[in-house]
């Protein structure tokens, strides 16, 4: 009897939570409606900032205290933990972002075995994207498969007709290799998949490149060199996990 009332009480605290929680998100969202009305919210999250909720919208990060007095748009940052806040939120919808991108529409240059995976959005007209990729055969050797996804950015001119060149070339691959050398390739078109991957980069909040993004969501900068790259990806594995004795 007394584990059932137990129960009961747990339950009903958790049911009372859950309650306190829809209605917050509730008041965030009607506050973000009225600032804009034509705001598509595309989730509204607890944040680790005490008394706020945050808010993605169109891949942007909005914090909107619980009551929905307050909105704050901009870096939060946490000073003791030396981060912004609002990286935390934005790994979510990087990583389901990056689950959006079928293998067969990137451009992947991996070792044999590779210990590692990053996928990387990149610009053949990118100063710091050729920087990147004339260093692809160190980051393969430290064992980091880099998944290119083409995105060509609207500062740059004709960038969106020499990725389509890229995509629609014999061998890929060889193709963005030459690009990215600087070389003039003969305009090619085809269907591809360009404004798509496009679409899907500025819905995860990317606005530049190279942009690299681990699977676990986490953003690891723009142009990383290898061997800082092989060090992140290492402090982002879970640790291997001790045999147990028989």
């Amino acid at each position: 009897m007394f584990r059932f009332l137990v129960l009961a009480s747990v339950l009903l605290v958790g049911s009372v939570s859950a309650q306190a929680a829809d209605d917050a998100r509730k008041l965030v969202a009607d506050a973000l409606h009225k600032v804009a009305p034509q705001a598509k919210i595309e989730s509204i999250l607890e944040s680790s900032l005490p008394g706020y909720y945050a808010a993605i919208i169109d891949g942007h990060v909005i914090y909107v205290s619980a009551d929905g007095k307050y909105l704050i748009e901009g870096m939060v940052y946490d000073v003791q933990a030396h981060r912004d806040m609002s990286d935390e939120p934005l790994a979510g919808l990087r990583k389901q972002g990056i689950a959006r991108i079928a293998q067969n529409q990137r451009l992947v240059f991996a070792p044999p075995n590779p210990k590692y995976k990053v996928t990387v959005f990149t610009d053949v007209d990118c100063p710091y994207c050729r920087q990147f990729h004339k260093q692809i055969a160190e980051y393969n050797h430290l064992g980091i498969e880099v998944d290119y996804v083409l995105f060509p950015l609207s500062i740059h001119p004709g960038a969106d007709k020499k990725a389509q060149t890229v995509w629609c070339s014999a061998d890929r691959n060889s193709a963005y290799t030459a690009a990215m050398n600087g070389q003039t390739l003969a305009p090619k078109t085809c269907d591809n998949p360009i404004g798509e991957l496009t679409s899907v980069a500025l819905s995860m909040g990317l606005n530049g490149t190279p942009a690299i993004v681990a699977d676990d969501g986490s953003q690891l900068g723009g142009y990383v060199s290898p061997q800082d790259l092989a060090q992140r990806l290492q402090s982002l594995a879970p640790p291997p996990q001790a045999t147990m004795a028989k």
